[in-house]
């Protein structure tokens, strides 16, 4: 089994070619919903070329309106890894660290369709972190993902929009490729899986754990779920209140859908999709409808399809 690698050896600069109708295929982007444009986004990721000798980065940046995508300006950032938040308070898309031949600590807001560097956290370069906005306390919450290779967080720090904060709390183990999403109607911080980042010639170990932080501290969820995976992809439904996860890599590709309420975890679906790992998604909450696209259906093979999925049944876009 091939690992989700934050840290590929070569990186190929991206390479300007005929405008196309959708985002070429790639892995480790970055799906989300700009409340403020109301719109589902795409920017940035990688997918490797050559069988994996090389790698492609990319700097585009996509629009979805529910019928097709349409290609924006370069959006300035090569960039895979990459986490989003949107801060509610100052009505703005944040992006925190990613990879770009290094683990990178750069915060970012997306202006006018083009990344700015707000600052850099240098105590915490890092791909593949859980990262959110915490709308309850105006803070930005970031925990775990990859330092480099071989390497992983189990740090938690707040960012209050100018500064950060290491934060004394005892919480999940170091991972990377987790899922971490906030639940806005009860407040908390939900984190599930991930890996244990492997050492020389090993394979990933995928974990399958919940957990919730409120901002003082971490609690296990002990409950059945998702299998362990890592580099699902998720969002929150804010309409049904629930915290979504979908396929991932471990124990064969994986395909269904789960929703997490705060006190149990449900099969919503299974099927649709074809199995993979990586493929990201974001509620739109303007359509009330999950969108997902691509990500990676084997070692070296990334998909450049989208989903919808309405509340009942997964449908095909494009």
């Amino acid at each position: 089994m091939q690992i989700l690698s934050a840290v590929p050896l070569v990186v190929l600069a991206s390479v300007a070619a005929a405008q196309p109708t959708r985002p070429p295929v790639r892995a480790h982007h970055s799906v989300f919903y700009d409340d403020a444009g109301k719109r589902i986004l795409l920017s940035g990721g990688s997918t490797p070329l050559d069988g994996g000798q090389r790698f492609e980065m990319f700097n585009d940046l996509w629009a979805f309106d529910g019928r097709a995508w349409k290609q924006l300006q370069s959006s300035g950032v090569q960039m895979s890894g990459m986490q989003i938040a949107f801060d509610s308070k100052r009505n703005r898309i944040v992006s925190f660290g990613g990879f770009d031949g290094n683990s990178r600590g750069d915060i970012r807001v997306l202006e006018h369709d083009a990344w700015r560097t707000l600052g850099v956290h240098d105590q915490m370069p890092v791909s593949e972190p859980g990262f959110v906005y915490d709308t309850k306390r105006d803070r930005f919450v970031a925990f775990g993902g990859s330092a480099a290779m071989g390497k992983a967080y189990s740090d938690t720090w707040e960012y209050d929009g100018s500064t950060w904060t290491k934060l004394s709390v005892t919480g999940p183990s170091a991972r990377q490729a987790h899922v971490m999403v906030y639940d806005e109607r009860r407040g908390v911080t939900v984190l599930f899986g991930g890996m244990v980042v492997p050492g020389p010639g090993q394979q990933p170990q995928p974990l399958g754990d919940t957990w919730e932080f409120d901002g003082a501290k971490w609690t296990r969820r002990d409950t059945t779920g998702p299998s362990p995976r890592f580099g699902a992809g998720a969002t929150y439904d804010s309409k049904r209140g629930l915290v979504l996860v979908f396929g991932g890599g471990g124990a064969g590709g994986k395909s269904d859908l789960w929703g997490w309420d705060g006190s149990t975890w449900k099969l919503i679906a299974e099927g649709g999709p074809e199995p993979r790992s990586m493929g990201y998604m974001a509620y739109d909450k303007q359509r009330d409808r999950v969108v997902m696209f691509g990500g990676r259906k084997g070692w070296p093979n990334d998909l450049n399809d989208t989903w919808e999925f309405d509340g009942s049944a997964w449908r095909r876009i494009e």
